[in-house]
C-alpha cells in the first residue's frame, strides 16, 4: 500500500460572521481540493481521507460537501475515510453534512474515524458511514437539538403584534410553544436517522437514543453507537477492503492538507475583553433597526451563544 500526504494548499474554507452594531468577526480556514495522487500505476485505486474539524457550519460543511462530490466523480478513489473532530453546529449545516455522506455511502464504501469528537451534529454526519472506527478517548453521541433564542423575542410576541401590519397572523412570530414544536420535530428526524443507519447495531433502545447521552468510544462500541476500536490506519484498511475494486493491499491514499484557522476581527466599538475563543462585546447603544435572527436551532454539544448582563458572548462555533 503506497501512502501520499499531499502538501497542496488547503481549499477547506469556512466563513463565520458574526455582525452586531459593535464587532465584526470572521473566521476563515484555509480551503482545500481533493484531487487523485497516482502511486504505483494508472489504474491504482485511491482511498481519500477528507477531514472534518471543528463545527458543523456552512464553511467547513461545504468544503467537505465538496471534497466528497470530487471523490465520487474521481474514477480513482474506491473508498473513503472521513476523519472528524468535531461537536456539531446548525442544524441546518448539519443535515447537508449528512446527506453528502450519506449520498456518498450509496456510491462507495465510507468509514468514518473519530479523531477525537463526533457528537451532535457532528455525529448525525457520520452516521451513514459503513462503519464508526473510535479510539479509545473518543467521544461519540448527543443526538439531539438545542435552541439560541433571546427571550425578549418571546417574551414581546404579543407586543410585536401591536407595532406591525402583518400579512398573517403568524409572519414573523415567536412563540415558546412553537420553538418546543419545531425542536421536537427536529429530534424526532435526529433520533429517526441514527436509528434507521444503526439500529440493527444498537443495543440500547429508542428512549436512550433520545436522552441524547454521550459515550467514551469502549462504550459507544458496546452500545453500538461505533463499530470498533482503532486509528486512522484501522480506518484506512478498513474502507479499502470494503470496496470491491481494491484487491488486497493494491491501493493508495490521498490526505487533505487542513490548514490553519486564522481570526479577523474589525472593531468598530468596545470589546470588554478576549479568552480564547470567546469575544466579550459591550452591547450598550445598539442600534434599533440591528436585524437579530429570533431563533437559532443548533446539533451542538454544549452551548454555542449565551448572554450575561447584557454583554453578548460570541463563540466561533
Amino acid at each position: 500500500m503506497g501512502i501520499v500526504d499531499r502538501a497542496t494548499p488547503a481549499t477547506v474554507a469556512s466563513y463565520i460572521v458574526v455582525i452586531t452594531a459593535a464587532i465584526v468577526v470572521v473566521a476563515t480556514v484555509a480551503p482545500f481540493v481533493l484531487s487523485a495522487v497516482q502511486v504505483s500505476g494508472p489504474d491504482q485505486k485511491q482511498v481519500a481521507v477528507i477531514t472534518l474539524r471543528g463545527s458543523t457550519d456552512d464553511g467547513n460543511v461545504n468544503a467537505v460537501r465538496d471534497s466528497l462530490r470530487e471523490a465520487r466523480q474521481n474514477e480513482s478513489i474506491a473508498a473513503v475515510v472521513l476523519r472528524i473532530d468535531s461537536s456539531g453546529g446548525p442544524v441546518d449545516s448539519s443535515e447537508e453534512f449528512y446527506l453528502a455522506v450519506n449520498r456518498t455511502a450509496r456510491e462507495m464504501p465510507v468509514v468514518a474515524y473519530v479523531q477525537g469528537v463526533a457528537a451532535s451534529g457532528g455525529y448525525y454526519g457520520i452516521v451513514p458511514a459503513d462503519e464508526i472506527i473510535v479510539k479509545p478517548s473518543s467521544t461519540v453521541g448527543s443526538v439531539g437539538v438545542i435552541v439560541s433564542a433571546p427571550l425578549s423575542a418571546i417574551e414581546g410576541a404579543e407586543q410585536q403584534g401591536e407595532t406591525f401590519v402583518r400579512s398573517g397572523p403568524d409572519k414573523a412570530q415567536v412563540s415558546r410553544d412553537q420553538i418546543r414544536s419545531d425542536i421536537e420535530t427536529l429530534q424526532s428526524a435526529f433520533v429517526g436517522t441514527v436509528m434507521r443507519h444503526r439500529g440493527e447495531d444498537l443495543s440500547v433502545p429508542q428512549e436512550e437514543v433520545e436522552n441524547a447521552d454521550v459515550y467514551l468510544g469502549a462504550t459507544a462500541v458496546e452500545n453500538g453507537f461505533a463499530d470498533r476500536i482503532g486509528d486512522s490506519g484501522t480506518a484506512i484498511q478498513r474502507a479499502a477492503s470494503l470496496s470491491d475494486e481494491i484487491q488486497g493491499d493494491n491501493y493508495g491514499v490521498t490526505y487533505d492538507d487542513a490548514g490553519a484557522d486564522v481570526t479577523v476581527i474589525v472593531l468598530q466599538n468596545k470589546v470588554e475583553r478576549v479568552e480564547g475563543d470567546f469575544v466579550y462585546v459591550n452591547r450598550t447603544g445598539k442600534a434599533e433597526s440591528e436585524f437579530v435572527q429570533p431563533v437559532k436551532y443548533w446539533a451542538v454539544w454544549g452551548v454555542p451563544r449565551a448572554q450575561t448582563n447584557g454583554t453578548e458572548v460570541v463563540t466561533d462555533g
